[in-house]
């Protein structure tokens, strides 16, 4: 009897939040960590612009798996061979973590339902009808507000089932005080 009547709440209160929202978020991993580098090769080569070129490559282990890494520095030849092969061997481990840390993609998915009727859009109107102003569809056309008997109004949209078909109406709100607005028109 318990389990019937907490299933009802649960229920209820799902049906109830008519405003819900899904956030995605998707975070790449960026700790990506090499543990362990293997056959490093480094070979220095001519450049097309007359200086030279130094090219690392050697295997990376990152967690249980190996990858390949490779990293390449072009350089004058004015400086020390070991200064630009250190600049290709950092660039082969920034290009192995950023291609493998791609991999690891975190996405988290979040709905947040919001059952304030003060936030719901209203549903079916008829002159008389008060809410807020953000509970009513505006008007793509007729967007700016004009004054109508001394009140600012504005023009405002709501699609209805009629029948088998959906028929928009347009209509009328005019600001009654400070946050409520009251439909006055609608056709």
């Amino acid at each position: 009897m318990k389990k019937l009547f907490l299933s009802m709440l649960i229920s209820g209160s799902v049906f109830a939040a008519d405003q819900c929202v899904l956030q995605d978020r998707t975070v790449s991993r960026g700790s990506v960590t090499i543990a362990e580098r293997a056959d490093i090769r480094t070979e220095v080569v001519p450049s097309y612009n007359g200086g030279r070129k130094c090219m690392v490559n050697f295997r990376a282990r990152i967690g249980s798996d190996w990858h390949t890494a490779f990293g390449e520095h072009d350089w004058d030849g004015a400086r020390p061979r070991e200064e630009a092969c250190a600049v290709a061997l950092k660039r082969a481990e920034d290009s192995v973590r950023e291609r493998v840390g791609r991999s690891q993609v975190i996405s988290e998915k979040t709905l947040i339902c919001n059952d304030n009727p003060d936030l719901r859009t209203l549903r079916q109107t008829n002159p008389g009808t008060v809410g807020d102003l953000s509970q009513f569809r505006p008007h793509p056309q007729y967007t700016k507000e004009f004054w109508h008997n001394g009140a600012p109004c504005r023009f405002f949209l709501e699609s209805a089932y009629t029948g088998a078909d959906i028929r928009t109406f347009q209509g009328v709100i005019c600001k009654i005080h400070s946050s409520k607005w009251v439909v006055v028109d609608k056709f």
